[in-house]
């Protein structure tokens, strides 16, 4: 009776255990809140040799395809539709909208995830004293969540690339710069200051 015993517990035990890692396996997708979403940022620095630092605040405004999302790495996610720049210290334009927001990974253990990271590529125009040079980032966005699934901000860093077609021109750098958000932003429902969740599915 005791070996019964003793073996009904030692199958549950592992019914129990096979029952959790299918729960975590089954764990392929991403849900959000809500698709419309809209980020903004105090004082982002974009830096380059020849051109200094710019600081400007931006805001971001878009949407995701769909309320989920496959945790497939370079899968196109949705858009950004918007973008506004103010109390910039150079003269900065925005180029080529609508930008691709495409998934790149997440950090944290499943399903206690803290961080994902989005990458959107962008072309801007970017200087000062009437020349103009084409810049080409491809930040990595980093929406932090909390342990109750919300996004309590965003971080953001990228290297900045100047094509040939504009690298070479008088006054443009001919190397890389930097993009970075020294303050967190803040990404909330589009219109709101409603937080968005992600949870996994």
């Amino acid at each position: 009776m005791h070996t019964n015993s003793k073996a009904l517990m030692v199958g549950l035990a592992a019914a129990m255990l096979m029952a959790f890692a299918v729960g975590s396996a089954s764990a392929r997708n991403f849900s959000t809140s809500n698709q419309q979403i809209r980020s903004t940022f105090r004082s982002i620095e974009f830096s380059a040799e020849g051109l200094g630092t710019d600081r400007c605040d931006l805001t971001l405004e878009g949407s995701f395809h769909g309320r989920t999302m496959a945790k497939v790495p370079n899968s196109l996610i949705g858009y950004i539709t918007r973008v506004s720049t103010a109390n910039c210290t150079l003269t900065t334009s925005i180029l080529s909208l609508p930008w691709h927001m495409r998934y790149v990974s997440f950090t944290g253990t499943l399903p206690n995830i803290t961080l994902e990271s989005i990458k959107i590529p962008f072309f801007f125009l970017w200087g000062t004293l009437g020349f103009l040079c084409l810049a080409e980032p491809a930040i990595e966005f980093y929406f932090l969540r909390e342990a109750a699934g919300r996004f309590i901000g965003v971080d953001a860093i990228a290297l900045l690339s100047f094509p040939t077609r504009s690298g070479g021109g008088f006054g443009c750098p001919s190397s890389t710069g930097s993009f970075r958000a020294p303050n967190n932003g803040t990404l909330t429902l589009l219109g709101t200051s409603n937080a968005i969740t992600v949870t996994l599915i």
